[in-house]
């Protein structure tokens, strides 16, 4: 017999056959489902193979076919916005999420009721301590030193970024640190001799400084009617004076100063800051902190050549030292807050959104204060007030619409 050749007797012919038949049959058979088995295996392992698969087991989609179709678009807007955005492109909006747009619109928004809450609570806090306590070169001199406390305290605990502050950014800070510091001692001493209301009035005429000293210091002239605008601000700024029942030239004149600070703060660090642009440490609350910081320490001696240690006294009968303290630590923290917060408004608007906004917290205050106080006025008073805030407004939109003479160039 030889090596590797199997003998079959005669006597199993029969048997043999039906073996053979047998054994060719599952041959067949296994050879079908193996072959059917690889082709799946090379089909699941395509990206279809696999997207079959999730569906398959997938209950719902045995359940609803729609429902996982509307399923799988959702999941590609959702994988396309983040794709986008992880490319550097802005994400759009997607079926399941919240447009970006609609999101910064409530952001700004949010920072515009801050802003606009603060300020109120600062303007009325700040006019009953006055009242209580006539210091106000003191006063804002404190109210400068409580925001430089509160973020040199944020700093050390690290809730806020440091600034990297040098020499070089000092120095660029100093003029306009010169005009903040000028200007709100002026504006304090303005609230401690007139009526709210009238110093923001006169302080409505701000435009107007701005327009001369773009022309004088920045070489930036308006369009005409641009200065037109000028007319109904210089006009109801007058009216509304020649009508103040409380009016002091005093503080007519430290209103009208604080303007012409507040112009200077603004066009200075135009130039100033120009190199400081792409400081990243150098976020809107940084800036305006650094400049408080600085302000401080420029208004404390003439704070203390002006009126020295006064002492804590109300001059309000009935008013403890307690209560005196308190309302000077109030009216200081919220005067840092409203103009922390306007940087931020300022951050994240254009500039004339940001005078427009300006513009309708003015008239907020304005009127505010005139119901909390219950400040006598005049109707030809409240036609001048009407009149020079809404020059305010054309000047902000005037500004923004017709070109100046620096940009055509």
């Amino acid at each position: 017999m030889q090596q590797g050749v199997t003998f079959v007797p005669p006597s199993s012919s029969l048997f043999s056959r039906q073996y053979r038949h047998a054994t060719l049959s599952a041959n067949k058979k296994r050879t079908f489902f193996s072959s059917l088995f690889e082709s799946s295996g090379k089909y699941l392992a395509t990206s279809r193979g696999t997207l079959f698969r999730s569906q398959f087991l997938n209950p719902l989609y045995l359940k609803d076919k729609n429902a996982v179709s509307h399923s799988n678009r959702e999941k590609g807007s959702i994988r396309a916005a983040v794709d986008k955005s992880e490319s550097g492109g802005s994400p759009q909006k997607s079926n399941v999420g919240v447009s970006p747009t609609l999101v910064h619109t409530l952001k700004v928004g949010f920072y515009f009721f801050l802003w606009y809450f603060f300020n109120f609570i600062f303007n009325i806090a700040n006019k009953r301590t006055l009242n209580m306590w006539k210091y106000p070169w003191v006063l804002s001199t404190i109210q400068l030193g409580v925001g430089a406390l509160y973020c040199s305290i944020l700093w050390i605990l690290g809730l806020r970024t440091r600034p990297k502050v040098s020499k070089k950014l000092i120095k660029a800070l100093i003029w306009p640190s010169v005009g903040h510091t000028l200007g709100h001692a002026a504006t304090c001493m303005s609230f401690s001799l007139v009526a709210i209301s009238f110093t923001h009035v006169v302080k409505s005429a701000e435009p107007v400084f701005g327009a001369v000293g773009s022309a004088l210091i920045l070489g930036e002239f308006f369009h005409p009617l641009t200065y037109l605008t000028l007319i109904p601000i210089v006009s109801g700024v007058a009216l509304s004076a020649a009508t103040e029942l409380t009016f002091t030239w005093t503080g007519f004149i430290t209103a009208m100063i604080s303007n012409v600070a507040f112009v200077t703060r603004n066009i200075t660090s135009k130039f100033t800051m120009v190199d400081f642009k792409n400081e990243k440490t150098l976020i809107a609350q940084n800036t305006y902190a650094l400049i408080t910081i600085i302000s401080f320490f420029m208004e404390l001696p003439f704070a203390l050549l002006m009126e020295g240690f006064p002492p804590l006294a109300s001059a309000v009968a009935g008013v403890s030292k307690a209560k005196l303290f308190g309302s000077i630590m109030f009216c200081s923290l919220f005067y840092h807050l409203y103009n922390e917060v306007s940087y931020l408004c300022l951050d994240n608007v254009s500039p004339v959104s940001f005078s427009i906004g300006n513009t309708i917290k003015r008239v907020i205050i304005i009127f505010g204060s005139i119901l909390v106080f219950r400040t006598p006025i005049t109707r030809l008073n409240l036609i001048g007030s009407t009149i020079a805030i809404i020059g305010t407004m054309l000047y902000s939109l005037a500004k923004a619409k017709l070109p100046s003479k620096r940009e055509k160039q």
